[in-house]
């Protein structure tokens, strides 16, 4: 194990406190609505570059190694803004669409990339020959360093929190006033991080002590595992694989178990080089029990492959595909390390882990390129189940391929768009305010809600552009008995709709749709008078007991802000 270097405490404290007045600056440009606020083009690169390069630099620089760090970082980081630019590029028309799983997705991706690649920047700078027990040493440093000094920046605001509250019940609010005040919050709290990495890198004995810790945990854990992938394992051809299939998320369960015997074997065998942590018996069990994870890559690969036949590539999809992917790899490397070297199979853990490294490092990198765009390809494959007629236009999900496929979703809804024109529409319609719609089930769904639909106060149209907002609900209330009301609310001269579900206990899903200048809008209807009787409700429905009241309370509205008193009471027995 490689003991800590001397830190230079005095560049780390200037970097973690520019790294808070620019994160303080991009608040602020965010919050005001101020450049680069509605430009992903520039805010993806900007955000990543602020977030990452700081951290890096304060994981792996010491007083050795300073120069041959920033080289690295730099170049690194150069590297992770351009993978941001494209991902802005991405995100624009602004405001056309939601971003908000794509940088989840983005954010998780980098976050890996970083993790990865640190560890081989930290040996690179160090001038070390490339060596898996120095990448292992490297990894869970990093690890518990962040970690822990993520837990002291929050133990050091509960502290600011409780001291802003002890002087505010001896009425002196300047404390609470100031460490609420985010150009105060965020350069203090950036700070305190910094402190907390220089302090926990110092002590390295510490940081090993409690590798070791986790290592007899996990060591404890690793066959109980393997017995519950061998007992899953001996169990499906007794209940068969449609069991797994029919719950919607074994393919994920796999995918986690799988995950999880790789984390510990790597936890407990290391680099593969020390004394066997078991008895030669437990030994044998475990790689015999790892023997099977390609059973388990080979289950979760069919059942993923079942969803992509069924229903296309989706983001979601690539995302698994590309889990699957990497932990079959490493079961692959492992499971030919046993065929080859049996009880020494431990043996090729540096050799596949290392490659290991630098694949997974690849990946979320190539994720978020043009190379491997998840949405242009989530996009192809659903455009090609519609031109090859095996899903039929009407049942395209416009929603998904509006929100989740980001530029290239846009793109092609606009196009779509062009091309329909004036011909139909309802479906134009569809496209304009895409409702959520989900898969083929979904469309199944919305037919089965809008022939079980009745009307009042007497059977009317319903507005073509208005069908598809109240179809984003048809999964929720397929199956119960939907009522659609159509009221002149606030009496302008327009139709409003009111959609009701009758339960055992009276009134259940309720929503109410009113037209504005950009279209047909929806809200919620409340109950202010408890419940009813579904008969009850029923019959004064069918007599045509309906009636738009006034208010008994007006609205008050401070400063734009609208408050609605809504009474609670019973209606007369």
């Amino acid at each position: 194990m490689q003991e800590s270097q001397p830190l230079p405490k005095i560049p780390m404290l200037v970097i973690a406190s520019l790294q808070g007045i620019f994160l303080y600056l991009l608040y602020r440009a965010f919050d005001q609505d101020l450049w680069p606020s509605e430009s992903p083009l520039w805010s993806y690169p900007l955000w990543t570059t602020v977030l990452a390069v700081p951290v890096l630099l304060l994981l792996s620089i010491d007083r050795s190694n300073a120069v041959a760090v920033y080289r690295q970082v730099g170049i690194f980081g150069g590297v992770l803004a351009l993978v941001a630019i494209y991902t802005g590029w991405q995100a624009e028309p602004f405001g056309e669409f939601r971003v908000s799983s794509m940088s989840f997705a983005f954010a998780v991706s980098i976050t890996l990339a970083c993790f990865k690649g640190l560890m081989y920047l930290q040996q690179r700078a160090s001038g070390i020959p490339l060596s898996y027990p120095v990448l292992f040493t490297y990894s869970w440093r990093n690890f518990l360093v962040a970690a822990l000094s993520a837990l002291f920046v929050l133990v050091f605001w509960l502290i600011l929190m409780l001291w802003a509250q002890l002087f505010r019940v001896i009425k002196i609010d300047f404390f609470f006033d100031l460490f609420t005040e985010e150009w105060f919050v965020i350069p203090i709290l950036s700070f305190a991080f910094g402190v907390g990495v220089i302090m926990f890198r110092a002590l390295t004995r510490i940081l090993d002590t409690i590798t070791s810790l986790l290592h007899w945990l996990i060591k404890l854990l690793l066959p109980l595992v393997v017995i519950i992938a061998v007992i899953f394992l001996a169990s499906l051809p007794f209940v068969g694989l449609d069991v797994l299939w029919s719950t919607g998320n074994g393919t994920a369960l796999l995918l986690w178990l799988l995950a999880i015997m790789l984390f510990f074997v790597n936890a407990v065998y290391q680099d593969g080089r020390e004394a066997t942590p078991y008895p030669q018996v437990i030994h044998r069990f475990i790689f015999l029990g790892l023997g099977v994870m390609p059973i388990l890559s080979a289950l979760s690969f069919y059942g993923l492959s079942l969803r992509i036949e069924q229903y296309g590539w989706s983001v979601e999809r690539c995302w698994a595909f590309v889990v699957w992917l990497i932990l079959s790899l490493f079961a692959v490397g492992y499971f030919v390390g046993i065929v080859r070297r049996r009880d020494q199979w431990t043996n090729d853990l540096a050799r596949v882990n290392t490659a290991m490294g630098l694949v997974v490092l690849a990946i979320m990198l190539l994720a978020n390129s043009p190379v491997l765009d998840f949405r242009k390809i989530s996009l192809a494959s659903q455009l090609r189940m519609v031109e090859s007629g095996e899903t039929e236009l009407r049942a395209f999900d416009f929603w998904y391929t509006r929100q989740h496929l980001a530029r290239p979703g846009y793109l092609a809804m606009e196009k779509m768009k062009q091309d329909i024109g004036d011909t139909d529409p309802e479906l134009l319609a569809r496209i304009e305010n895409p409702a959520r719609l989900g898969p083929a089930a979904s469309v199944r769904n919305d037919d089965k809600m809008w022939a079980k639909m009745r009307y009042r106060p007497e059977p009317f149209e319903v507005p073509a552009d208005l069908k598809p907002l109240i179809s984003a609900y048809s999964g929720s209330i397929a199956a119960t008995d939907p009522i659609l009301i159509r009221a002149d609310l606030n009496e302008d001269g327009q139709h409003e709709y009111l959609l009701l579900t009758l339960y055992d206990d009276g009134v259940g899903f309720t929503q109410f749709y009113y037209q504005t200048d950009s279209g047909w809008q929806s809200g919620q209807l409340y109950n202010s008078a408890g419940p009813y009787s579904r008969e009850g409700t029923r019959d004064r429905i069918e007599n045509g007991d309906i009636a738009a009241l006034e208010p008994r309370f007006k609205d008050i509205d401070i400063g734009g802000i609208v408050l609605r008193p809504l009474p609670k009471e019973r209606p007369p027995e």
